[in-house]
């Protein structure tokens, strides 16, 4: 496709450096989340969605760009993809969205086969019904002996 001038795309090709791994990795100077910054058509841009423009054209409305290689500093076309915001955010992630997505099992050891819709549009949570149960149990005794008391 090339969306970038030649001019343009000497200026990136001349700050990246080729690993072993196969990253092109950004010489540049990184932002403060440790991605690429390239000055392109009057604005700062992220290096790697300029990398995924050249190749592929517009990033779709509501899209993200995701690493493949897990490596922000990479602009290696072929290492990036284009994902939903959700996506980007549980797909191999340290964020705590992502780490409670992949557990299965509560605290207990059961798993958890029941969910629930939460306030204000934030989606469903998950619950394990064996717990659930018991935590209804106790709070019902709890409250029996708080009426025996109040007489």
């Amino acid at each position: 496709m090339g969306n970038l001038t030649e001019s343009e795309k000497r200026r990136f090709i001349s700050r990246i450096r080729k690993d072993n791994s196969g990253c092109h990795v950004w010489t540049s100077p990184l932002d403060k989340d440790g991605y690429g910054t390239f000055y392109l058509r009057r604005r700062n841009r992220r290096a790697h969605r300029v990398a995924w423009y050249d190749m592929h054209g517009e990033i779709p409305k509501g899209m993200v760009i995701n690493h493949i290689c897990r490596n922000r500093a990479c602009v290696n076309a072929q290492h990036l993809q284009v994902v939903t915001v959700t996506e980007n955010t549980l797909k191999d992630s340290a964020t705590v969205s992502a780490i409670n997505a992949r557990k299965t099992h509560c605290a207990q050891g059961h798993i958890y086969d029941r969910t629930y819709r939460t306030g204000r549009g934030r989606g469903y949570q998950r619950y394990c019904s064996i717990c659930a149960a018991a935590k209804s149990k106790r709070l019902r005794e709890k409250w029996r002996a708080e009426d025996t008391l109040n007489v």
